[in-house]
């Protein structure tokens, strides 16, 4: 895994201790299709954060994931805003 932000490095580096650990515990347990069956969950993870950190790489999905971003903040915003109203108008109806 090839990436530079280092918060998906540490991300990964987390995620593969996890993945021992899990497998230490898992051999304790006496599964036999335990190595397998972690090599392939380690694989996977593996190709998702590559992919991820690809995409991330893409002026095209970051200008998407940006966008998204905008949207969820304008959608908190709004809702936050309308929230507010509305407990404004309960405290001005009790007083």
């Amino acid at each position: 895994m090839t990436l530079s932000n280092p918060n998906w490095s540490e991300l990964g580096e987390r995620l593969e201790a996890l993945a021992l650990k899990l497998k230490m515990h898992l051999e304790q347990s006496g599964t036999s299709e335990v190595p397998k069956t972690l090599s392939t969950l380690r694989v996977a993870v593996s190709d998702a954060f590559e992919a991820a950190g690809n995409a991330v790489r893409d002026e095209a999905v970051r200008a998407d994931i940006k966008e998204a971003g905008r949207l969820l903040a304008d959608a908190v915003s709004t809702t936050l805003a309308r929230t507010t109203g509305q407990v404004r108008e309960m405290i001005e109806r009790r007083s």
